[in-house]
């Protein structure tokens, strides 16, 4: 059996159940492992809202719901006891804990199985963990229409009928102390103007819908005039405005796995992409955009 852990907040949720359909596809038995239902800071501001917002594969058996039990009791005792030590008690019961050193690089090597039972720890930030099942991963990411307020509702249908552009921009949480030397300082005004700047000039009037959890610094530095600033989403209904970035023919991200979501379930084929340069701020290179998406 294969477990694969739950971690962090919707855009990341969504990394993880991708990468356990992979191993599903790949002939694995595997599991998405919920070990703190309702613990906020496990699984983001919202908790966890797979099952909320999509039709998702949770077991694949009865069994598995014994074993998901069993094995989330044991993790709340492990919790007693020191990190270096986890692991091997994992491995007292007869499971392999599966990891990488960076969240952001693709690991041909997680897929060797060298073991029966494995639990697999990681949010599997790249389109290659799952490159054999996308398909299928469009098909399941098909958002909720009946949750839907009637007001984001009414912008959906302005995206379609025209040039609509997403711009994210993340601020939040990654000014505190737990993201300041990787993910703060990467999306940059600058980055943002040339973003749009590019836009303009390879789209026709295009119409820009800005997207952001700090309204004071966007209003401050972002004076556009075909713009929509896109603010009533908030609390439960945060999920709405990747709903809204999946309608816009282009997106402009942040490093955010949010607004990664948003752009790689717009269903245009025309689409124009833009990412940052650099995803963390400390890595040169990595595998987390895909190739036909625009970084500068």
């Amino acid at each position: 059996m294969k477990y694969v852990a739950l971690t962090g907040g919707l855009g990341n949720q969504m990394f993880i159940y991708a990468f356990c359909e992979e191993l599903r596809a790949r002939g694995e038995k595997t599991v998405i492992f919920v070990q703190h239902r309702f613990n906020q800071k496990a699984y983001g501001q919202q908790g966890y809202e797979l099952e909320k917002l999509f039709l998702i594969r949770r077991y694949d058996g009865s069994l598995s719901v014994v074993q998901d039990f069993l094995l989330t009791l044991y993790s709340q005792l492990l919790r007693f006891f020191p990190v270096i030590y986890r692991e091997r008690l994992f491995r007292m019961v007869g499971i392999h804990v599966v990891s990488v050193p960076e969240n952001f690089i693709f690991y041909q090597k997680v897929f060797c199985f060298k073991s029966k039972n494995e639990l697999f720890r990681g949010t599997w930030q790249s389109e290659r963990y799952f490159e054999h099942v996308k398909a299928n991963i469009r098909k399941t990411f098909v958002f909720n229409m009946n949750l839907l307020s009637e007001q984001t509702s009414t912008i959906a249908l302005q995206m379609r009928q025209e040039t609509s552009v997403s711009i994210h921009i993340r601020r939040g949480d990654y000014l505190s102390d737990q993201y300041v030397d990787g993910f703060t300082g990467v999306c940059t005004v600058n980055y943002y103007e040339n973003a749009i700047e590019q836009m303009q000039d390879q789209h026709e009037n295009p119409c820009f819908y800005v997207f952001t959890d700090d309204k004071e610094w966007a209003n401050e530095h972002f004076q556009l005039k075909n713009a929509v600033y896109v603010y009533h989403n908030i609390g439960d209904n945060s999920w709405q405005d990747m709903y809204l970035m999946s309608q816009c023919k282009h997106n402009i991200i942040a490093n955010s796995s949010f607004s990664w979501w948003g752009a790689w379930l717009n269903a245009n084929p025309d689409k124009t992409v833009i990412a940052p340069q650099k995803w963390w701020r400390m890595f040169a290179k990595d595998d987390v955009v895909p190739q036909e998406w625009l970084r500068i």
